[in-house]
């Protein structure tokens, strides 16, 4: 087993090959927090499961690395904002990924993934109150992130007016 199966899972949307791609005890880094981390299959289900719902045209470009520790790197789009991640992957010596921990870009993607995420997974563990308050506590925060991205940053970089 490689990145492989892990870039071809998340090309197709194939849930059940995706976590054939992952160690049973597993550990994935949230890009959102460090006080967040996903451990197991049964708590990783549901992340892909939301991911493949929201991530589109994902496209992996970069795969390097050796045996133990890959880096692979793909672009999409979530909530109509383009997104790169980067992945840093330690594979056991079965070759299945026993530790992730993932690296977001743009802002506004990151924000966008953070909108669109967060709400479903509180709803995947049960909690549709949380689910709710997600949702309104974020859109603030993501028409800012997106005012700023569009206004402030061509200020900045001299290219706008």
């Amino acid at each position: 087993m490689s990145t492989e199966t892990y870039r071809r899972a998340a090309e197709t949307r194939d849930v059940e090959l995706a976590m054939t791609a992952f160690a049973p005890d597993a550990v994935l880094h949230s890009p959102l927090t460090s006080r967040v981390r996903f451990t197991g299959h049964a708590e990783l289900r549901p992340l892909i499961e939301v991911a493949y719902r929201h991530l589109e045209d994902i496209s992996f470009h970069t795969d390097v690395g050796d045996t133990r520790t890959r880096v692979v790197v793909y672009t999409a789009r979530i909530g109509g904002e383009p997104i790169e991640e980067a992945t840093v992957v330690r594979l056991n010596d079965d070759g299945l990924i026993e530790e992730a921990t993932l690296f977001v870009r743009t802002l506004p993607g990151l924000v966008a993934l953070m909108d669109r995420f967060g709400p479903d997974l509180a709803r995947e563990n049960g909690r549709p109150v949380v689910a709710r308050v997600l949702g309104v506590l974020v859109k603030p925060l993501l028409a800012m992130v997106r005012s700023g991205d569009r206004r402030a940053v061509p200020l900045v970089s001299g290219r706008g007016a």
